[in-house]
């Protein structure tokens, strides 16, 4: 994206991610880990992790055009490209059952 003029308003402040749309235990119990593995295989997106954490697939985020499309009609930016994910890198944390 690209600032548009009078982006100054918002403290050129923007957003670094869509948000969440449900909280971290909601979404490990919401969400079943084969669907969201092969939600990954399905759309050739290669990852680091024997598997994903739930709490980072993206059914627990916002969708992406509807913030995508927040930013554009608030006049903040336009779109001037699209990237595709191709892989995924996680650090070494453990899933959300397994941290204290």
């Amino acid at each position: 994206m690209v600032a548009e003029p009078g982006v100054e308003n918002s403290a050129y402040s923007v957003n670094h991610g869509t948000g969440r749309a449900m909280g971290r235990k909601t979404d490990d119990h919401a969400l079943d880990q084969k669907t969201v593995d092969d939600e990954f295989v399905a759309q050739d997106i290669l990852t680091n992790c024997r598997v994903y954490p739930k709490d980072e697939a993206p059914a627990a985020h916002k969708d992406f055009n509807a913030v995508l499309d927040s930013v554009k009609a608030a006049g903040l930016a336009i779109e001037v490209a699209r990237p595709k994910a191709r892989f995924v890198i996680e650090d070494s944390y453990t899933s959300l059952n397994d941290r204290k």
